[in-house]
């Protein structure tokens, strides 16, 4: 329809999930951007890129507020930088920081003030929203300069390329003219859902530009063809050792002859340690459970449904002996109680040994 809205006919098609119905947020890129606009392919190595940077965030975020925080579903799109100032520039928080290295440009995380002023009243311990701009904008600072890095850093790995980048910067931009987009007139805009525990659900906009993206996707295909190369019908043609396998016989199919070659497997019990060292990096922001074990005892029922107030049990530590640190209940070390601030705290004293461990382990 000339005026830009639906048919009864499109609605219907829409309720009933129809694939034929035409996508006027495609429509509307392809008009901004042009033929700069992301191909179908393009957009969808792009949203596996941010979708595995952004779920690697998770935890960073989960421990920095405190709160299980989840970012799902990130749909990029291209549109022009006036659209997009247009959109969301009024009244939002931009974080930005620029990278450098195998991949060069600004990029930009935009949300609303009012969703930036949630986050920061959660990163503040859930401390009212009414501080003044600068120490809002610090805490949104401060809260996701690790978790930019981090998302840096893995669309880097994904695309086999060393990325850095600056120090993150932020304003508020009140009005549509006041937010400061990366270079180009067409940008990519991908919008995420984060989910925070208690606080609420909502939109926050990674934005690049469109120069950037297409060196992320490039580098990206680039990686993926090391091992071997597209053929024309966009099949993957591998390249095989001619000395794999010593058996050989010859099979016609279609009038060509196809060399077919056994496999010869290496002798298992030769085989040496794996090369190389493990990449602990991974496992880093892995949460695992502490606890600090005064001691320990075992009591019928019959006693322990006599409990009270004021009841003493007697446990199989002395006065004075070290208390037990287990992480995921495995004794790792032994400590003393301390007070820090009015708060225990606990002193290591002894790392337990690997070999005594394992017999802790067979006792057990």
């Amino acid at each position: 329809m000339g005026d830009g809205s639906l048919s009864q006919d499109e609605i219907d098609k829409l309720l009933l999930g129809a694939d034929d119905v035409p996508n006027y947020a495609s429509s509307s890129s392809a008009s901004s951007g042009g033929a700069d606009d992301l191909t179908p392919l393009d957009r969808d190595t792009l949203t596996d890129i941010l979708a595995n940077a952004f779920t690697s965030v998770e935890g960073t975020l989960t421990t920095i507020l405190s709160k299980n925080v989840k970012l799902t579903n990130p749909i990029p799109e291209s549109k022009s930088a006036a659209d997009i100032s247009s959109e969301i520039g009024a009244g939002s928080v931009c974080l930005f920081s620029t990278i450098s290295g195998g991949i060069n440009g600004k990029v930009c995380m935009v949300f609303s003030m009012e969703n930036g002023a949630k986050i920061a009243s959660a990163y503040n311990g859930g401390l009212s929203g009414g501080v003044n701009e600068e120490a809002q904008i610090k805490s949104l600072k401060d809260c996701f300069t690790s978790a930019f890095g981090r998302i840096t850093i893995q669309i880097g790995d994904q695309i086999h390329t060393q990325t850095v980048g600056s120090p993150l910067e932020g304003y508020l931009s009140k009005n549509a003219k006041d937010l400061q987009l990366p270079d180009g007139k067409t940008i990519i805009r991908t919008s995420v859902n984060m989910n925070v525990e208690g606080v609420g659900s909502f939109k926050l906009h990674y934005i690049l530009s469109k120069s950037m993206v297409d060196d992320i996707i490039n580098l990206s295909r680039r990686g993926a063809q090391k091992n071997g190369h597209s053929d024309s019908n966009g099949g993957m043609n591998v390249n095989i050792p001619q000395n794999f396998g010593t058996n050989q016989s010859a099979m016609h199919t279609g009038g060509q002859q196809i060399g077919i070659k056994g496999v010869s497997f290496p002798n298992l019990a030769t085989a040496g340690p794996p090369s190389g060292q493990t990449n602990l990096n991974l496992l880093m922001d892995v949460q695992m459970s502490l606890t600090v074990e005064l001691g320990r005892t075992k009591m019928y029922i019959k006693d322990i449904l006599g409990l009270g107030e004021g009841s003493i049990i007697e446990l199989d530590k002395l006065a004075g002996e070290p208390v037990d640190l287990l992480v995921n209940g495995k004794l790792i070390a032994k400590g003393e109680v301390v007070v820090i601030d009015e708060n225990f705290g606990v002193r290591v004293t002894d790392i337990v040994s690997p070999t005594d461990r394992i017999k802790n382990e067979q006792k057990t």
